[in-house]
């Protein structure tokens, strides 16, 4: 970040403060630095370190304005990373997890394969094909800052408690309460909602704002195949640590079921009929996304390939400076995208020279190619980026 970076925004890089980048106030956009983080793994620290002169004045939500997005931990990760020589993973390890004795949390996936974990493997519950297995999982390379954490339903119950008791377990101070205290603090102006919760303000990672009129600190997380749900209420001292390993028909279901021991906690005489009313509307939004599902394949399964060009010409290795490598192989009839961490077959789309692919499960996405007058295929197209051939 260039101290006089300004991009005709009025927007100066040297006015914006790691408070910012942690409220999602920094007024900073950086798709480049998100997508490798999050999806493809395909980066290293000097990668990363120049993608950091491609982050750009978001011109939706100005410095000061709130917009959660994923960048303003992406780069402050790799401003730490490079300025303390150490990884924000192993920070968290020796700052907070040790200190805490959460021996089942971890910002390393490879961490839970050494030592054997038991680890619920994402899967998706809508389709004819439910439940099934998602092919796309978290690595060490895409567990980044914003999204990248494993933990165990007692280590979610040890962090509650320290939030809950402002850094005390089992009555010893083991984190100072004022930082604590400071995580609660509303520092940006939400305005929001989700689902039954008010989101008014946002502090150090967490939402602040209500759950039928009772104060609520929150915060909610999720990838394809997982879907977390921690709060806690602080003047009851109390909260849930929720986890689904499903992104599609039980993405709600944490939330429900964080409701329904608030309800009873707060002695609400509606507890068990919200519950059951909430599991039925589950229900229901599954069958309409079943049939809509159906409805959609019925209607895939009718194109034609658009290609110009026989399918082992558009195989090859596509490039982008910002976004990274494409990979594209002709496998008997099918055209198999890769992008790093990332990797769908293509199906046939409507308009000339593209293919439908899910790089992402559920995220149907177009992918376009460029056909020369000579028939030689010189690029392709990725949201609105364009890679070009090797």
């Amino acid at each position: 970040l260039s101290p006089g970076w300004d991009n005709g925004a009025n927007t100066d890089a040297g006015a914006v403060t790691l408070r910012d980048l942690l409220t999602h106030t920094s007024g900073i956009e950086n798709n480049p630095l998100a997508f490798r983080l999050a999806f493809t793994g395909e980066h290293d620290p000097e990668t990363l370190w120049r993608l950091l002169g491609e982050s750009r004045p978001n011109e939706d939500a100005p410095h000061g304005a709130f917009e959660y997005t994923n960048v303003g931990y992406n780069i402050l990760t790799v401003l730490t990373d490079h300025k303390l020589q150490t990884r924000w993973q192993d920070l968290l390890q020796r700052e907070i997890f040790d200190k805490a004795g959460m021996t089942h949390t971890s910002a390393y996936m490879s961490a839970a394969e050494r030592g054997g974990w038991s680890l619920a493997r994402p899967h998706g519950t809508l389709g004819p094909d439910a439940p099934y297995r998602i092919r796309l999982e978290k690595t060490d390379a895409t567990m980044q800052s914003a999204g990248g954490m494993i933990m165990s339903a007692a280590d979610a119950a040890t962090w509650l408690s320290v939030m809950i008791n402002d850094g005390r377990i089992d009555g010893e101070q083991v984190f100072p309460a004022a930082a604590i205290q400071a995580t609660r603090a509303p520092l940006a102006d939400a305005g929001g909602s989700f689902g039954d919760y008010t989101r008014d303000h946002y502090g150090l990672g967490w939402y602040l704002g209500d759950y039928r009129g009772e104060p609520m600190v929150h915060h909610f997380g999720g990838f394809a195949g997982a879907r977390a749900h921690i709060s806690y209420l602080p003047g009851r001292k109390v909260g849930v640590a929720a986890f689904v390993n499903d992104s599609s028909a039980g993405f709600q279901l944490p939330d429900v079921i964080a409701n329904y021991v608030y309800d009873r906690i707060l002695e609400k005489g509606d507890a068990d009929e919200r519950f059951d009313a909430a599991l039925d509307r589950l229900t229901d939004r599954r069958d309409k996304a079943n049939a809509a599902i159906a409805a959609d394949r019925e209607k895939r399964s009718k194109r034609q390939w658009t290609l110009s060009q026989d399918r082992e010409a558009y195989a090859g290795v596509y490039e982008n400076d910002l976004y990274g490598v494409f990979h594209v192989t002709s496998e008997g009839d099918d055209l198999v995208f890769r992008i790093g961490n990332l990797r769908a077959v293509a199906e046939p789309f409507t308009a000339p020279d593209t293919a439908r692919v899910e790089l992402i499960p559920g995220r149907g996405e177009v992918i376009g190619f460029k056909v020369g007058d000579d028939g030689a295929v010189e690029a392709l197209g990725y949201n609105e980026d364009i890679f070009l051939r090797r």
